[in-house]
């Protein structure tokens, strides 16, 4: 494999890898050290070349005189063959003391050589190494600061608020404008009479029943306007784990005692559902000509290394005792991983793949946070969409996983935003990142439900997955990959935002209806 990174872009862009660094938060003097030690490398190697050139030439001029010494050629012959060689022996005597001299000469270079070759040994692996831990360079549209700069940038549905200094929090500080449902402009409107019971739906008057938000609002025309719906509501509102407790639909209580904590038993209808939005996921995925895999779930840690930095994801991967095996965190390791040290022809690119895994995850940086419910798990199940395609065509499709990941959204009726994250919140691999963040009613917030990421050429120059070209040349593919589902969140999503506060029920989403038959989860 070649280097993790492309060198002579570094070289050529030593002042963008040190912005990278500094609007990344990292250490920016890695560059420096980096370009220092590729300069040793280059001198290193200059210094191997000219000894290995001057071994040759006495090398061959030992030969000359091996051939006059034993009558050969003519002493005008060897002399004539030694000045073409750069050496001008007109005088002295050619003896075996002069050729014993020269073979000594040869071993002392011989032993220079070894200790040089060395020395760039050592000097090359000290830059793949820290070359190893460089991260992505960073798309213009990327906005430069922490977790607080994450900048929505489209909101689709109508959320249920009863904290409105809370939701203005998450929309107006980003220069979104909110209106109550109830003073939408007609001209986002497209049915008065839907709108009307949608309205009396979300504010306990009628019976909870599912009306796509596509069919009562126009919001490509609201998302133009920076506007975001809302329905105001004049009580609190359940959270996950409330109803999942209420309805006995899983427990992590015993779950607890048993495994640990951030582990759960899902009972019956819940366990059904999420086997159906799976298979809800994965058919949507297949018929858009994604093909399906169910991939290993554990990896080998040198091909982990090409698809992830390793040493800053020690606090969330599982790792096998006495094994040289990880478990996943996502499907999206191991389908990096089913084109590891291959190339790809053109005409077979993109490679679209919809995944299925379970997915195993420490946490060990989130004590404390959400401990309560199915939101933050240390296994989960998700549907994991997937892209190998050329470099000039990464941002296109960037664009149709998100999309795809929002149709789906939609399709279940569930509020949300996409954002995009910020440079010192990006993983290192990262070159631009979408998250959607689904609205959970029961805590008031928008929280991830789907990231998404074009990783360029990070994951391939590292796990040397390149693409054959029509002319033969060979480069490095462009990689994408983008949640479809998280399971158990997007279910804990579906829970608070179906509740039926009339009728102490929860709306199933239409699309997964006939996997349970029934159209409420009721006690």
């Amino acid at each position: 494999m070649g280097f993790p990174i492309d060198l002579n872009f570094l070289r050529e862009n030593k002042e963008l890898y040190r912005e990278v660094f500094r609007k990344r938060g990292l250490d920016e003097s890695k560059v420096d050290i980096a370009i220092e030690l590729d300069n040793k490398r280059k001198e290193l190697q200059r210094d191997v070349d000219k000894l290995k050139n001057k071994k040759n030439i006495l090398s061959k001029l030992y030969g000359f005189a091996l051939r006059y010494l034993n009558n050969n050629i003519s002493k005008e012959d060897f002399i004539k063959n030694a000045i073409n060689l750069g050496y001008d022996i007109h005088e002295g005597n050619i003896d075996r003391e002069f050729l014993n001299k020269l073979q000594e000469d040869i071993k002392n270079i011989d032993v220079d050589i070894s200790k040089l070759e060395e020395t760039y040994k050592n000097t090359e692996d000290n830059l793949i190494d820290l070359l190893w831990s460089f991260p992505n360079i960073l798309s213009s549209e990327v906005p430069i600061g922490d977790e607080s700069l994450n900048t929505p940038i489209r909101f689709w549905g109508v959320p249920r608020v009863y904290d409105i200094d809370l939701f203005k929090e998450q929309t107006e500080k980003f220069g979104w404008k909110i209106i109550e449902l109830n003073e939408l402009a007609e001209r986002y409107i497209k049915n008065k009479e839907l709108l009307n019971e949608i309205n009396k739906i979300l504010e306990d008057k009628e019976d909870f029943k599912e009306i796509s938000f596509n069919d009562i609002i126009d919001f490509e025309k609201l998302n133009q306007d920076k506007i975001v719906v809302y329905k105001k509501i004049d009580h609190e509102l359940k959270h996950q784990y409330d109803i999942l407790r209420d309805f006995n639909l899983a427990d992590t209580d015993i779950a607890g005692e048993v495994a640990g904590s951030r582990f759960y038993y899902e009972f019956n209808i819940l366990s059904l559902l999420d086997l159906a939005l799976s298979m809800e996921g994965i058919k949507y995925m297949i018929n858009k000509g994604y093909k399906f895999t169910i991939p290993p779930y554990m990896l080998k840690r040198d091909v982990l290394d090409g698809i992830i930095t390793l040493d800053d994801f020690a606090d969330m991967m599982y790792k096998i005792d006495g094994e040289d095996l990880y478990l996943i965190g996502t499907a999206e390791h191991p389908i990096t991983a089913l084109y590891y040290n291959t190339i790809i022809e053109e005409k077979d690119l993109p490679i679209k793949i919809i995944g299925w895994s379970p997915c195993f995850r420490k946490e060990a940086g989130s004590h404390g946070k959400d401990t309560k419910g199915l939101f933050r798990l240390h296994q989960f199940h998700k549907v994991e969409q997937y892209i190998f395609c050329k470099p000039e065509d990464s941002e296109k499709y960037h664009q149709e996983l998100i999309n795809n990941s929002e149709e789906f959204f939609e399709k279940l009726n569930i509020p949300y935003r996409r954002i995009i994250i910020a440079s010192k919140d990006m993983g290192k691999r990262n070159y631009k990142q979408y998250d959607i963040e689904g609205w959970f009613p029961g805590q008031q917030k928008y929280r991830e439900l789907v990231s998404g990421s074009n990783v360029t050429d990070w994951q391939s120059r590292r796990s040397n997955i390149r693409y054959r070209k029509k002319d033969n040349d060979l480069d490095y593919v462009h990689t994408l990959n983008c949640t479809l589902t998280a399971l158990q969140r997007t279910i804990t999503c579906i829970l608070e935002n179906n509740y039926d506060y009339k009728n102490n029920r929860i709306l199933i989403p239409k699309l997964l209806q006939s996997y349970v038959e029934k159209e409420f989860i009721t006690k």
